[in-house]
């Protein structure tokens, strides 16, 4: 696909609280009707699903993306059914769905993260805007709008905690138009998007939306999209690691959509969710029954991040409750969530790094070893189609064969000094 035979794609934005639909994009985020808090869902007017070869990446997907321009972008998921990691775990259908760098399954995202499916329909989506777009990141989905929005010369500003700096790195070299802003002084990911929030409102600013921005969900999505194509079926139980819960969110969207195909069978997909203990927000609320978050003291907070070794599972505001998100997706698949210690994350790598062959970051680590506990407590049979979503991975391998640039800071804002005077006087 080349931008002289792109075709934008056709698609409504639907609200799941009030089911008011919407014909022209407009970048829209939420309903405008007064009701409580409600994700919008694309509406895609062709139901049979077919990959699209030709295209060029994920744009293969080009079906179920809402995209309005062309993007260059130059990965996509690889899914692969497991012999070496199944037979560890005596399954006899377990799936991997890989985002990262892993030459011989011909997985080539070089920001190995399944981020990287996010930022180019994110791009596309946004429409002759000449604003920067704003990104709030822990450090993956800086990385990867970084890597997009250079290769396509887009105006970006990035806002990252001082703990995921090291994360901005690149094979190739970064645009003068992609921008950096850390935030220091033991700040985490709600604190860079607290920074971005405000930054966003400036008028030469806006917000690229986070869980709420149907792109980014349904290019998350293209995950189950992938594997669907390769093993002709609806998966019984999917896993991942999430921060957000947005990956799981996503998941359970694709699910549904292929299941309305018809060709994949009906959607019995059970999401397995996991979290790195001690900073669990997700898995405490959906464990007692609650609808809502448990309020936390913001210092507790902190401590409580700083014991995990993946930190981009540290979102302190994740869309639990909104209509539409993680506490639906759970209900609606019968969810099961997971607290994974960083003694569990750090074996579950080591055993896919011996029995499949290639390095996996953390996040992915924590979803392996929540696919063992499931094992372990019965939850899955041994005949299920399982797949397993290694969110990230090949970095090592990536390293070892590639220079790395690192993106340094262009705008440094201490946690204590975040204020709209301080943002006016940056950006104003």
């Amino acid at each position: 696909m080349d931008i002289k035979t792109f075709q934008p794609t056709e698609y409504k934005l639907k609200c799941l609280e009030c089911g008011k639909e919407f014909t022209e994009d407009n970048h829209l985020l939420a309903c405008d009707e007064e009701h409580k808090p409600s994700f919008l869902r694309t509406i895609y007017p062709q139901e049979s699903f077919e990959i699209k070869e030709d295209n060029e990446g994920m744009f293969r997907f080009s079906q179920w993306l809402p995209l309005r321009k062309h993007i260059k972008n130059d990965g996509h998921p690889v899914a692969l059914k497991s012999e070496n990691l199944a037979a560890k775990l005596d399954l006899d259908d377990l799936w991997i769905v890989f985002s990262g760098y892993w030459p011989e399954q011909n997985a080539d995202m070089r920001a190995c993260t399944f981020k990287q499916l996010e930022a180019p329909p994110v791009c596309s989506r946004f429409l002759d805007d000449p604003r920067t777009i704003v990104v709030a990141s822990a450090g993956n989905t800086a990385r990867a709008f970084a890597e997009i929005c250079s290769i396509n010369e887009i105006p970006l500003l990035l806002v990252v905690p001082e703990v995921g700096l090291d994360d901005l790195w690149s094979t190739s070299h970064f645009s003068d138009k992609v921008k950096l802003v850390a935030v220091t002084e033991d700040a985490d990911y709600s604190d860079a998007i607290e920074l971005s929030n405000i930054i966003a409102a400036l008028p030469d600013f806006v917000p690229e939306g986070g869980a709420k921005n149907v792109a980014r969900r349904d290019g998350m999505g293209t995950t189950v999209l992938a594997a669907v194509t390769e093993s002709g079926r609806i998966p019984d139980h999917y896993f991942q690691a999430v921060g957000s819960g947005t990956g799981g969110v996503a998941a359970w969207e694709a699910a549904i959509r292929l299941a309305g195909e018809g060709h994949f069978g009906e959607n019995h997909m059970r999401l397995h969710i996991s979290q790195n203990y001690p900073f669990t927000p997700l898995v405490d609320a959906w464990t007692r029954g609650s609808k809502t978050l448990f309020e936390m003291d913001d210092d507790v907070a902190r401590h409580l991040i700083q014991q995990t070794t993946a930190h981009v599972l540290s979102n302190r505001k994740p869309p639990y409750s909104i209509a539409g998100g993680v506490y639906d997706a759970l209900v609606n698949t019968n969810g099961i969530m997971y607290s994974v210690t960083n003694e569990e994350a750090k074996a579950a790598g080591e055993l896919f790094l011996e029995s499949e062959g290639i390095d996996i970051a953390p996040a992915a680590k924590v979803a392996t070893a929540s696919l063992q506990q499931s094992v372990e407590k019965g939850l899955v049979s041994k005949k299920d189609m399982i797949l397993l979503n290694i969110t990230g991975g090949g970095q090592q391998r990536l390293f070892s064969e590639q220079k790395m640039n690192y993106m340094k800071p262009h705008v440094i804002v201490k946690r204590k000094e975040i204020s709209e005077e301080t943002v006016q006087k940056l950006f104003g």
